[in-house]
């Protein structure tokens, strides 16, 4: 990795503390890393916008290539089940301490991390299937939140 040095006003580094102190990031360095992605698609240089800036993108999905309006329908998000008593969902230890402090995650971030974790403790790595199998019994259960981010998936810790 490269690091680089970047001085900003007293009163956002102490708005990027608070948000690390209440667990929203992991560190500071988190908080930079998922700044520089989301400023990355914002402008059209991430990996999901392909070179398409997020206005260009919503002018599509708003206007046609003629300029008229178009008519979109807007679904109602689904509700997240919480379940009374949690049942033993295996993985889900390794799986909520890839997480850190982050809210949400890219799935194959988490399954990287679990990978690094399982092989760290010494144990053998997760099956891809397995690890499907556990973010869907975790969904279930109201203890994570799948959201589609293009192609990629992302998982949100309720």
């Amino acid at each position: 990795m490269k690091s680089f040095e970047a001085k900003i006003p007293e009163k956002l580094y102490k708005y990027i503390e608070k948000l690390v102190d209440e667990e929203n990031f992991e560190s500071i360095d988190s908080f930079v890393n998922h700044s520089i992605y989301w400023i990355a698609e914002l402008y059209g240089f991430g990996e999901q916008s392909e070179g398409k800036s997020l206005k260009d993108l919503i002018a599509d999905v708003v206007f046609s290539k003629d300029g008229t309006e178009v008519k979109t329908e807007v679904k109602e998000s689904p509700k997240v089940k919480v379940a009374a008593k949690e049942p033993d969902i295996p993985n889900k230890a390794i799986i909520l301490e890839s997480y850190g402090s982050s809210k949400f995650m890219f799935e194959d971030a988490i399954f990287a991390a679990c990978q690094f974790a399982a092989l760290k403790q010494g144990n053998a790595p997760i099956s891809k299937e397995e690890f499907i199998k556990s973010l869907k019994q975790m969904t279930e259960a109201g203890i994570l939140t799948q959201i589609q981010q293009g192609d990629k998936t992302m998982w949100k810790r309720n």
